[in-house]
């Protein structure tokens, strides 16, 4: 590996442990403590499961996640060296930036950020429209974000197992951010309608 390489692995650990792990897992866990946060597996018999079933699962899917990797790191197509260092340095201008977005998206939710499932979505019961920030322009910066992101990781390794999270988040975070704006539209009406039609749903200035 280059110099550059070793870098851009260093400041990719870094950030996507410091996101996914401090910021968002560290979070989450406090939330759900408080009984303020969605559980990953349904209440049963109107009862939550305990706080070690969500633990579990976590470690499970990254345990999944590292033998998924391990199997799949393999490149999706061969690239001539002469092509590959100007898409790792695009690669890593797109991950830094995708990475600045979910930052300065999850810095102006504050308190009224909260992690939903694919199958449940919890608003505070003092919960807020954000409409400042990026939330000005786009409803869901923090999924596209996450999406400008991992398409930066893909340049960076092209290979199966980033393409399968990159489809994946695709996929999981429009259904999430569906689930979302139902839940709103139903808290905040007229408000949220308003809103509504002068932002775009995932990408700025597009769609």
């Amino acid at each position: 590996m280059s110099v550059f390489n070793w870098i851009a692995a260093v400041i990719v650990i870094v950030i996507l442990v410091y996101v996914s792990f401090v910021l968002t897992l560290a979070d989450w866990f406090a939330a759900l403590r408080r009984g303020e946060a969605v559980a990953l597996l349904p209440e049963r018999r109107g009862r939550a499961w305990p706080l070690w079933t969500q633990v579990a699962i976590v470690l499970l899917g990254l345990a999944l996640a590292a033998v998924m990797a391990w199997f799949l790191w393999i490149p999706v197509l061969p690239l001539p060296p002469a092509a590959a260092f100007p898409l790792d340095v695009l690669g890593l201008v797109l991950y830094l930036a995708g990475c600045a977005f979910v930052l300065w998206a999850r810095r102006t939710l504050g308190k009224m950020w909260g992690i939903s499932t694919s199958l449940q979505v919890r608003l505070h019961a003092d919960h807020q429209l954000v409409q400042d920030g990026p939330y000005a322009f786009v409803r869901h910066p923090m999924y596209f974000g996450w999406w400008v992101a991992m398409l930066g990781l893909l340049l960076l390794y092209p290979v199966w197992m980033v393409l399968l999270m990159l489809v994946f988040s695709v996929i999981s975070f429009t259904g999430r951010a569906r689930r979302e704006e139902a839940a709103l539209a139903e808290r905040f009406g007229a408000a949220w309608s308003k809103y509504k039609k002068r932002t775009n749903f995932l990408i700025p200035f597009v769609y």
